[in-house]
Formats: structure tokens, C-alpha cells, sequence
């Protein structure tokens, strides 16, 4: 290759020489003739010059080939590192607005006093209906503990431990919470029940035959019972349901709490 190289720069360079000797001909007489030559000399050297300036880009990529692999590879790094960091951030973000949600919760709820709590565990049976939490009686929760989340009621407490506590939802079929329809007071029982809890539902029962509650409205606790205190959310009615007795009416709800993805809550302290 550099023998080639060369060779073909001293014909360049003698082509360049003849050319010049013309062109100083023909500014001399002036010919038509010489123009010409001038003319057909320059060409083949222009192309020639061409594809050595292409020859030169060609190698120069072959050269630097690896060279720009490498900085592909690590520009492609980069972006996936930022990404993930962006994912990151919008956890965090989220588990801040979360935890502060709790706090507010917190704040606003001063009929009782309420720990922050982690979920640790589910049964895997009835996903919807029991879990546990990482606080226990070492942190002031006893049986019966009511269990929230900002979006309403998750359940209470059944069983404790020094440093966990068992708690089921009120999706649970043997869960029994008085509620109370926000708009029209009509009353009834909120019970788990098995066909719906896969669904995040649960029915209210015994309501008077001549309730005036419709599909979307609010259910929240009643305070009747002694275990939950009076106004926390339920969830809302989503189908209203005659009972076979013709006496009463039911309706299904919609829990407010998403009973399946709770991570964090607030259970009540009893000292």
C-alpha cells in the first residue's frame, strides 16, 4: 500500500507539473488549443484527488472504528444509568408522598394515637383478607388495633406479637364493621365475603328495605360496635343487591384502601 501511495503522489506531481507549464503557455499566446489541453489534464487529477480524499475518510473509519464502538458503548452506559436513576427517583418521590400522606393522616386523626408500620408478610391463602405488620405489643398494639391508610379502613388487628401484629381486613369474611352511608345515614354492616374479595369488595348488609343509597356513594364506619371509631372511609357502593327476604336491602363496595398493594400504614397505639 505505501508502495502504491507513492508512486501514484510522483504522477500526481508530475502531472501537476506539466499542467502548470501549460497553463503558463496559454497565458502567453492565449490558445484555445492549450486551453483545452489544460482542461483535459486537470480533470483526471481532480478525480484522482477526489478519491484519495474518500480513500482517506474510508481508512479513517477502519482506523477509528473501535475506537467509536467504545464510545457507543459507553454513551449507551450512560443512558441506561440515568434511566435506572430516574426510576429510582420516582420511587423515592412516591414513598415520600406516601410516608407523608401517613403523617397527615396522623395529624388529622386525634381521637387515638397511631404508629407507622411496615407490611411484612401476606398469607398466601387469602391475600386480600389478612396480613402483617412489623409492629407489635412492644410498640403498643393490642388486639383489636384499628389498621388505616390515607384512602380509608384496611382492618384491625387479631393476633400480636412483641414485634408484629396479624391483621384482617375488612374484606375478611369474618370481618364485621358497622358503616353508615355518608350522604342519606342509612346503616348497616359492612362483611367480607368470599365471592368479592378477590375483587377488592365487600357488602353491606341489613339495610332498611326503603334505604335511599345508589350506586357511587361513600360508606364509611358508623363508630357503632366499639372497634372502629366513626368516620373513617370505607370504600364506595358500586351495585345495589335485594335481599331474598324482601325485607332488607344490600350493596356491594368497593374498598377505598387498595388491600392488595399496601406497603406502608398507620395502626392505632393502646396503652
Amino acid at each position: 500500500m505505501k508502495k502504491f501511495s507513492k508512486k501514484l503522489w510522483i504522477a500526481l506531481l508530475i502531472a501537476t507539473g506539466a499542467v502548470l507549464g501549460i497553463m503558463a503557455a496559454s497565458a502567453v499566446t492565449g490558445s484555445e488549443a492549450v486551453n483545452a489541453a489544460v482542461g483535459t489534464l486537470i480533470t483526471p487529477i481532480e478525480k484522482a484527488a477526489a478519491s484519495l480524499g474518500a480513500v482517506g475518510d474510508l481508512f479513517d473509519s477502519i482506523i477509528n472504528s473501535g475506537k467509536y464502538k467504545g464510545e457507543n458503548k459507553a454513551l449507551k452506559e450512560r443512558v441506561a444509568d440515568l434511566e435506572q436513576e430516574t426510576v429510582n427517583m420516582d420511587a423515592y418521590v412516591s414513598e415520600n408522598q406516601r410516608l407523608r400522606a401517613l403523617l397527615d393522616m396522623k395529624d388529622l386523626r386525634t381521637e387515638a394515637e397511631y404508629e407507622g408500620a411496615n407490611v411484612i408478610s401476606r398469607d398466601s391463602g387469602d391475600w386480600y383478607e389478612t396480613l402483617v405488620i412489623d409492629k407489635g405489643s412492644a410498640a403498643g398494639v393490642d388486639v383489636g388495633s384499628v389498621v388505616i391508610v390515607p384512602e380509608g379502613l384496611v382492618g384491625s388487628v387479631y393476633e400480636v406479637g412483641p414485634n408484629y401484629a396479624k391483621v384482617k381486613t375488612v374484606a375478611d369474611v369474618e370481618s364485621s364493621v358497622g358503616a353508615v352511608c355518608g350522604r342519606t345515614n342509612d346503616m348497616g354492616l359492612i362483611e367480607g365475603k368470599s365471592g368479592l374479595t378477590p375483587m377488592g369488595k365487600c357488602r353491606m348488609n341489613y339495610l332498611d328495605k326503603n334505604a335511599r343509597i345508589v350506586v357511587g356513594d361513600n360508606i364509611e364506619t358508623s363508630g357503632m360496635g366499639g372497634i372502629f371509631p366513626k368516620g373513617i372511609r370505607i370504600g364506595k357502593v358500586t351495585e345495589i343487591v335485594e335481599s331474598g327476604d324482601g325485607l332488607t336491602l344490600s350493596c356491594e363496595v368497593e374498598t377505598s384502601a387498595d388491600l392488595d398493594g399496601i406497603t406502608e400504614a398507620l395502626v392505632e397505639i393502646k396503652r
